[in-house]
């Protein structure tokens, strides 16, 4: 009692002096007390406010990292150092939240060193609003050597954490690009996956290497001074599976998708300020490039007109810019897209003004393609995608009916190499009509559209066809795909060939000998 008695005496000593002594000296001594503590303490402590300035109104990026951080660690076995969290979730995502619960502490390590984080929320006098910051507690004798690569440590790994974690979505422009946002945008929920692609792996696996290169480029881009962009064109027959790998590249890679349409672009200006409205980290999608606009005609149109006009105007100098194949210049005309504003969209000054973007442009028909849109430095990866072969049709069936094998996998090779391979949306609308029913009926109708497009191609009853593949050690998914990295000059050549040369198989296929043959290994 008499212990109590006299810490209610100071208590109450401390309250008269707070009272009577000056706000000046009372600040004094509360700095004098935490200097001491400081020096006395083994540790250093540094504050991360919510917002940075004395008027709160710039939000602190780095508070906003230090949160993914620890939301990030969650799970391991670090969150659980921490007694209380706060959970939460938006309306427009599935995924929960974790804070650290106000004026608690989670303990972390890095390179074998304790460091801690404590949450502080404070109420402003007077005011509804709260002021929130996070403390990081490291050993004061180590702080130098820490704290700068903790720091960068708690960065990119907030940075990974926001990338993977966010709600991805789909975008379109709607015309209004050049009086407010031109896009609007759904939540982008494709389910492709590499896993789940029909590519053979060769090619499966050199794509997801030149994502995951290009994602993580960025010092490299910086240092040799290119923008960081990257472009693919893919193009192959319709249902060849051009648009499920566009969205297995964003699933891969995190990406928005920008479904760019052409003809809901008036001109120009309004492409560019198309451009600026997209986010880092996306992916703008052309289909049908050569069907969007005909910038290929609009060049030799405009060609051709400029050299008559030269030659009835051949003493002035307004004429005197090469129009045909120099710096793909041409004539501007106004209130359309011309070839001009597209290369500078693609590769221009204003293609530089956002990072970690990827341009893609598809089509069925890639001889229809203006050369001057998927040279070097625009177009840099070229994806043929054609008919499955033997992996992509396992590949589907897996998929669809859940087998690994089936003795009619001999029949549908042969089928394959004798001209009568399929698209993947031509077998995945066969075996999803079946996917209820026997599995040997599905195999049975799949070989029975080979066997059809081959009797299309030739005579009833025997058939010799003579096809041209590439070399074997090109990445090819089919007779007509492969993966090349660079520009297409001399696109009179098949596509993976080597040396110029193209090997000629030919292949004696007897309808009858295969359909007796799957018959016997049915009644087997």
């Amino acid at each position: 009692m008499e212990i109590l008695s006299q810490l209610w005496s100071l208590l109450g000593l401390l309250t008269v002096l707070q009272n009577i002594l000056p706000t000046q000296l009372l600040s004094l001594l509360h700095s004098l007390y935490e200097s001491l503590q400081d020096f006395i303490s083994p540790y250093s402590y540094f504050d991360i406010p919510e917002f940075n300035g004395y008027c709160g109104v710039d939000i602190n990026d780095l508070y906003r990292h230090v949160n993914l951080y620890l939301n990030s660690v969650n799970s391991s076995a670090t969150a659980s150092t921490c007694r209380r969290f706060t959970l939460s979730r938006s309306k427009s995502s599935n995924c929960i939240s974790f804070t650290i619960a106000p004026n608690h502490t989670i303990h972390d390590s890095f390179n074998g060193h304790s460091l801690s984080w404590t949450h502080h929320v404070d109420t402003v006098q007077d005011s509804l609003e709260e002021k929130r910051s996070f403390t990081l507690k490291l050993p004061k004798r180590l702080r130098h050597l820490l704290l700068s690569p903790y720091i960068q440590h708690v960065t990119s790994r907030a940075e990974e954490f926001e990338r993977v974690s966010r709600e991805r979505r789909l975008f379109t422009n709607n015309g209004n690009a050049s009086y407010e946002s031109g896009w609007v945008s759904v939540p982008f929920r494709h389910p492709s996956t590499f896993e789940t692609l029909a590519l053979e792996p060769h090619l499966k696996k050199q794509m997801m290497e030149d994502l995951k290169a290009f994602a993580s480029g960025r010092e490299f881009y910086h240092r040799v001074g290119r923008a960081w962009k990257r472009g693919y064109l893919l193009y192959g027959p319709p249902g060849s599976g051009k648009s499920s790998l566009i969205a297995a590249m964003a699933n891969y890679l995190c990406y928005d998708v920008y479904d760019l349409e052409l003809t809901k672009v008036t001109d120009n200006s309004e492409l560019r300020a198309l451009l600026i409205q997209t986010s880092n980290r996306s992916i703008i999608v052309i289909e049908d490039i050569d069907c969007s606009l005909d910038l290929t005609a609009d060049r030799m149109m405009k060609a051709t007109t400029a050299t008559a006009t030269r030659r009835k105007r051949s003493s002035s100098s307004g004429y005197n810019k090469d129009l045909g194949t120099g710096n793909d210049q041409l004539l501007e005309e106004s209130g359309r897209v011309t070839l001009s504003g597209l290369l500078n969209f693609t590769d221009g000054l204003w293609s530089c003004c956002g990072e970690e973007r990827i341009i893609v442009f598809t089509t069925n028909h890639r001889e229809n393609v203006d050369p001057a849109l998927v040279r070097c430095g625009r177009m840099d990866v070229h994806v043929s995608l054609g008919t499955c072969g033997m992996h992509a049709f396992k590949a589907l069936a897996m998929n669809y009916l859940g087998i690994e094998w089936h003795s009619s996998y001999d029949v549908v090779e042969s089928c394959i190499r004798s001209g009568g391979a399929l698209t993947p949306a031509q077998i995945g609308e066969i075996l999803l009509r079946n996917r209820g029913n026997n599995v040997d009926l599905a195999i049975k109708e799949v070989v029975s559209a080979m066997q059809a497009k081959i009797l299309s191609t030739g005579s009833t009853e025997h058939l010799n066809t003579s096809i041209e593949y590439e070399d074997m050690a090109a990445l090819t998914r089919s007779p007509q795909s492969v993966l090349t990295v660079g520009s297409p000059e001399n696109w009179d050549s098949s596509p993976g060939k080597t040396n110029g040369k193209k090997r000629k198989a030919k292949f004696l296929v007897r309808l009858r000998s295969l359909t007796k043959s799957d018959s016997g290994r049915r009644g087997v």
